[in-house]
């Protein structure tokens, strides 16, 4: 470590984020804890290397976890190197670093990946023309390989195979056998070598030295367990010797004590002790017990708790022997010889499934993600394991690789970059930044393990290691919230549950100096549910409601400090967001926000399958392929678009009870001479449209398919006018979005797209509906606490406490894990008896605990997301419950180790450390500070508690009840009133005053309004331009009218729109043989005419692809194409809306791309242009730009009022090329 400048006295950095950003010449990790200002200090390291050391950015490899954030990443880069470049001007390295921006490797290290893989193909012997998997065709290959795989041992079956099928399938079918195999499949491919991770788990069952790995760990946990039983007798044994009379209880404790110090024998586990304990029965404590006691002044309480800590011992010892040790040591390392041809098999099926499946991808020309993975880093490896010259390359091209987020690293990732980077760990060029009290994606196979071995290894010194840094200072929240939040994990996270130590060096320090005084502690609000008959909501229900009540409080009563301002203002709904682990209770959320008329959002990709809108498309598509599925087709029937009642269903099904399916029905009943009329006139119209759907699905594609029905049935404008429509409408055009992406992979037809969505509802692999609110929306927002990472919120409220720990994989038969292996109980064929293997034992308990370190881990980011309060919900059966959790046992500092893996729900543990420290009645061994005085200030928690008993709020309905009231109920008394008459009079010769508007379209397209401003000038009445838009349609005239003449300029014009829409961009660009295979495709798939190809401007298109803005649109992070728009016309032109001029612009965008954070769009032109001659280039530029400014203004100010940003543009003229308009509308 050298070169690290001193600080100036008013530089904005901490001493830690100085070094953080200077340090050099060794592998450096930075341990960042939440809110400690990580990408800025990042940031500044990457211009310092810039500006200081005048290292070229494109020479740096900066990997971070999501393309957002390596988009922001650069775009701040951007900003530094502009700003920097401003100040200094003549810096030639600077101006050059404005160019290399663009090309800098600041990326996902999927990119990274998948560049290597470009440029270096033939090394693994790739096709370059290869594409990038969609998550459907991902999906169903998957499915095919493992069927296909299947069925080969199917048909030659082994008794390992038969016995496997048998114990990892259910009853009725082998879906959860093929389940297991997929996530087996996931778990494989996250090893840099899958093959050898697959042969090391066999050869943990067929090597003696081996068992010891899982041995080892069993008598581990096994002391966990005796120790916590042997501590709880002695409490009993305490308890006991303060009363009279206990002798006999005494005596049972005695024998107790002797068996349990006989279990651990000088450290070592005696399995035959605990496999034959049995326990002593405790006498009675009866009343006469307790009475002789109290009458001698000795507390009964005494007896009680000696029952309970007895109690808990037997259950503790119970524990270890029905978990861990129901079978001999013999006994066990016998089942694991049997299970050795097994593991073999499975394994083997396994690895038939990797070789088919990769087979297939080969064939296809696709890659996924885990491919971009394996085969960059088969690139960079050679024969013997190590760096390859390409790898060496790229040694020699970064100057320095840094990696955000590197706790979410997974094994590949690891290998792919040890592959790159130079020297070893005291000399090396790696910077790593990360916490890993916030690595919460495990079941993407993220690897905390990586990160804590060299947060282990490094030291603060760097002294023959790597140097390790600790960002510590909040920026963010309050000290209540850090304070309570240090309180809460000092007491519940070290190494052996939450995978990290918490001490001085991982707490939170207080850094946000600006917020003033005020007190606002953390709130813990235990809501007693309640249970009475005359309460029907359930517990989530009440829930909701008291969720509902702290909102409105906040709202009504909280206020927000603003940093910049340095003053308070009124807390807003935008100000608060709703934490859970989940987002099963948002439904009801949902429905108790509006009954209190609080705007709400949740962005959820759970429950997608469950709308209304989706199950109606979804029983359409069904009953389409098959309409001899009777919950589909009668839940068709039912729907707003065919309306059947449930009589007229009662009376088709009577008529033929026998039928086999409700489909029958319907045909006999409509051949029935004595069938309501109506009804059959109403099956006939279902029929026909049944009937001409299955025959449309025929010829064309499922999302043609989906659109058709959407257009013939007004769905899309129906559900948008339903309560949440935007919501609905999001959700519909989800559903074609997939249909489009399905028809874009190499599966076709309705019953594969039928398939697909099965497989994602089997998987609960929701997409969820678009996000249809912006940042500044004045909503509650819900989330998951996986999505509000990196998120900050003045108000949390995490809810949802007592909801269990999802342990749902502990119960599976196959447990796998990523270090351990597999774990699979044994499997009796002969007796079909089912018996605890050492492995299903050791990994099921070892899955546990990193399940629950998981889930503190979750609980740390839902803390720390908090600005000025945390707001902690949690609903319990009964009070009782509270008091036990205030007695959970201690060990030292902490809950005791075993109530910690065993721990079932985040509430016991936040509860019992926060009541803990309030409580004044404890006694001394269940309290964790004898003096809270003593209490370091990062430390000292802020905290109310709060009981509630939950009673049903009455929801006050806001709206006045309207008095609905009969015309005939009106007297015609006063008939020859002369005020009436009037009245009457007034209202038949009412002249709607804004009738002039009547007369103007409420819509008007970008190029109507062009004509309408050409022409203003010149007197042309408004009318007329109506009639020159309709005259000029872009609409083709239908074929029969076209054949055999010439297609008109128009016409032309709408064909080569269509090629620009579909044109693939490709950094490599097309050739001509590409895009001639391109339009032969669009022909083939009717997205034009055979006859089409003639009229193509093949050289003009290739022009296009030749141009530098063909390369720039390559290269964005974004394209979207042929995208419509409606917006107000009084905001384009930054007009008051005013309520007589509702006018709104309508059109379609050719081509909007987003390139470093920048918007810009394309408007291609296909106009002839007489040029006169001598008319220069400038000229001709000249007249096109004013030929075109009116429309191209409105194009612009209408993105630039919709994205909220400057927007670039260009027009792109097919006989002329590209230009530029930014400049000039």
């Amino acid at each position: 470590m050298n070169n690290i400048p001193i600080k100036p006295k008013d530089a904005q950095w901490t001493d830690a984020q100085w070094k953080s950003i200077y340090a050099n010449g060794q592998d450096v990790l930075v341990a960042a804890a939440a809110g400690s200002g990580k990408t800025a200090v990042l940031v500044e390291r990457i211009i310092q290397k810039i500006i200081r050391d005048e290292i070229d950015v494109d020479k740096l490899l900066v990997v971070t976890f999501t393309n957002l954030s390596a988009r922001e990443m650069k775009h701040r880069v951007d900003q530094r190197i502009q700003q920097a470049s401003i100040e200094d001007p003549r810096n030639e390295h600077l101006k050059n670093q404005r160019i290399k921006i663009h090309q800098a490797q600041i990326s996902t290290l999927h990119s990274f990946c998948l560049k290597i893989i470009q440029q270096h193909y033939d090394v693994i012997d790739l096709d370059p023309n290869f594409r990038t998997i969609s998550d459907v065709e991902n999906v169903l290959l998957l499915e095919q390989s493992i069927d296909e795989v299947l069925e080969k041992h199917y048909d030659t079956p082994d008794i390992e195979f038969l016995t496997l099928v048998e114990q990892l399938s259910s009853d009725r079918n082998d879906d959860n056998f093929r389940d297991l195999l997929k996530r087996f499949y996931n778990f494989s491919i996250a090893n840099p070598s899958p093959f050898q991770w697959l042969d090391s788990l066999v050869e943990i069952y067929t090597d003696d030295n081996k068992h010891k790995l899982y041995l080892d760990e069993l008598e581990r946990l096994s002391k966990i367990y005796i120790k916590a039983a042997y501590h709880t007798l002695l409490e009993a044994e305490n308890n006991f010797l303060n009363c009279i009379e206990a002798e006999k209880h005494l005596d049972v404790i005695k024998l107790e004590k002797y068996k349990c110090e006989k279990m651990i024998e000088g450290n070592v586990i005696n399995f035959e002790e605990i496999i034959n304990y049995t326990s002593e029965k405790l006498p009675t404590i009866t009343k006469k017990l307790k009475d002789t006691n109290e009458d001698e002044g000795i507390s009964s309480q005494f007896l009680t708790n000696a029952k309970d800590f007895y109690d808990d011992y037997k259950k503790l010892l119970s524990e270890v022997k029905n978990k861990y040790l129901m079978r001999s040591y013999e006994d066990l390392k016998v089942d694991m010889k049997r299970l050795a041809p097994r593991i073999q098999y499975l394994v083997q099926i396994v690895k038939d499934i990797i070789n088919d499946f990769a087979e297939k991808k080969r064939s296809r020309n696709v890659l996924d993600f885990s491919d971009y993975e394996h085969f960059a880093l088969q690139i960079l490896t050679d024969q013997e394991g190590n760096a390859s010259p390409i790898a060496k390359e790229y040694r020699s091209q970064f100057e320095e690789i840094l990696v955000d987020e590197y706790q979410d690293t997974n094994q590949v990732q690891e290998a792919i970059i040890s592959k790159i980077k130079r020297g070893d760990e005291s000399n090396g060029n790696l910077f790593m930044v990360g916490d890993v009290k916030q690595s919460i994606y495990k079941f993407r196979q993220a690897d905390p393990t990586l990160f804590m071995d060299k947060y282990h290894r490094f030291t603060k010194d760097g002294d023959q290691s790597g140097l390790r840094i600790d960002l510590s200072k909040n920026f963010r929240s309050r000290k209540e919230v850090l304070a309570t939040t240090n309180y809460l994990f000092d007491h519940m996270m070290d190494e052996e549950v939450g995978e990290i130590e918490y001490d001085a060096d991982a707490r939170l320090y207080f850094g946000a100096t600006k917020y003033s005084d005020n007190s606002m502690p953390l709130e813990l609000h235990a809501l007693i549910q309640d249970k009475s008959s005359d309460n029907d909501l359930e517990k989530s229900e009440q829930e909701a409601r008291y969720i509902a009540e702290q909102v409105k409080y906040i709202i009504e009563h909280k206020q927000v400090y603003d940093m910049k301002s340095e003053s308070y203002r009124q807390a807003t709904f935008k100000d608060i967001v709703i934490l859970e682990r989940g987002l099963k209770n948002a439904r009801n959320l949902q429905q108790v926000f509006k009954d209190y008329n609080i705007p709400f959002h949740v962005n959820s990709k759970e429950g997608y399958f469950e709308q209304t809108e989706v199950r109606l498309v979804l029983s359409f598509l069904r009953t389409v392929d098959n309409p001899l599925q009777d919950i589909y087709l009668v839940g068709l029937m039912r729907s707003v678009i065919y309306q059947f009642t449930e009589d007229e269903l009662a009376n088709i099904r009577v008529q033929s009870m026998n039928d086999d399916y409700f489909y029958q029905s319907i045909l006999h009943y409509m051949k029935d001479q004595e069938a309501n009329p109506t009804l059959v006139e109403k099956l006939e119209h279902f029929m026909d449209d049944i009937n001409m759907y299955q025959e449309y699905s025929q010829s064309h594609p499922v999302y043609q398919l989906i659109d058709k029905f959407y257009n013939d049935h007004y769905v899309i404008q129906y559900f948008s006018g339903l309560i949440g429509g935007k919501g609905r409408r999001a959700n519909l055009y989800g559903l074609f979005n997939k249909a489009v992406e399905f028809e874009n992979s190499s599966f076709r037809g309705l019953y594969q797209f039928i398939r697909f969505i099965d497989e994602l509802i089997e998987r609960n692999k929701d997409f969820g509906e678009e996000n249809v609110i912006g940042p500044n929306d004045n909503v509650v927002r819900m989330m998951t606490v996986h999505s509000s990472k990196g998120l900050e919120f003045p108000y949390v409220i995490y809810s949802g406490l007592s909801k269990n720990f999802n342990k749902g994989d502990l119960r599976k038969p196959l447990i796998l894990n990523q270090k351990y292996g597999l774990g699979i109980d044994y499997f009796d064929l002969d007796q079909n008896v089912t018996y605890p293997s050492l492995s299903s034992v050791v990994i099921k308990s070892i899955t546990e605990k990193e399940l629950i370190s998981e889930e503190m881990r979750l609980m740390y980011v839902a803390l720390t997301r908090a600005k000025e309060q945390l707001i902690l919900i949690g609903t319990i059966d009964k009070e009782e419950t509270l008091e036990k959790l205030e007695r959970l046992p201690i060990s030292g500092n902490q809950i005791a180790l075993h109530k910690r893996l065993s721990a079932d729900r985040p509430f016991d543990l936040i509860y019992s450390i926060l009541a803990k420290y309030q409580s004044t009645s404890l006694l001394p061994e269940y309290q964790f500070e004898k003096s809270i005085d003593n209490l370091d200030e990062s430390l000292r928690p802020t905290v109310d508690i709060k009981i509630a008993q939950f009673e049903e709020l009455s929801i006050e309905d806001s709206e006045s009840e309207q008095e609905s009231r009969d015309v005939s109920d009106l007297e015609v008394e006063g008939s020859h009133d002369e005020t009436l008459k009037q009245q009457i009079n007034d209202q038949l010769s009412f002249k709607y005053p804004f009738l002039k508007d009547t007369e103007k379209p409420s819509k008007q397209s970008v190029s109507e309004l062009k004509r309408q401003l050409e022409t203003e000038e010149s007197g042309t009445s408004y009318e007329r331009v109506r009639q020159y838009r309709i005259g000029v349609s872009t609409y083709e005239r239908p074929k029969f009218l076209r054949e055999n003449k010439k297609r008109k300029a128009n016409e032309i014009g709408t064909l080569m729109h269509t090629v620009m829409q579909h044109l693939p961009f490709k950094e490599t660009r097309m050739t001509e043989t590409e895009l001639n295979d391109y339009i032969n495709e669009l022909i083939e798939k009717h997205i034009i005419e055979e006859d089409a190809k003639k009229d193509i401007q093949f050289e003009a298109v290739m022009n296009f692809i030749r141009s530098d803005l063909y390369m720039t649109i390559t290269q964005a992070d974004k394209v979207y194409r042929e995208l419509p728009f409606v917006v107000n016309q009084a905001r384009v032109d930054e007009m008051p809306e005013l309520d007589e001029d509702v006018s709104i612009i309508q059109g379609m965008i050719d081509l909007i791309f987003l390139k470093d954070g920048q918007y810009y769009f394309v408007d291609y032109k296909t106009d002839a242009f007489n040029k006169r001659r001598g008319m220069t280039d400038e000229e001709v530029g000249i007249q096109l730009r004013d030929k075109y400014k009116i429309q191209m203004k409105y194009y612009k100010n209408t993105l630039e009022t919709i994205l909220n940003s400057r927007v670039y543009g260009y027009l792109y003229f097919f006989q002329f090329g590209q230009m530029s308009i930014e400049e000039d509308v």
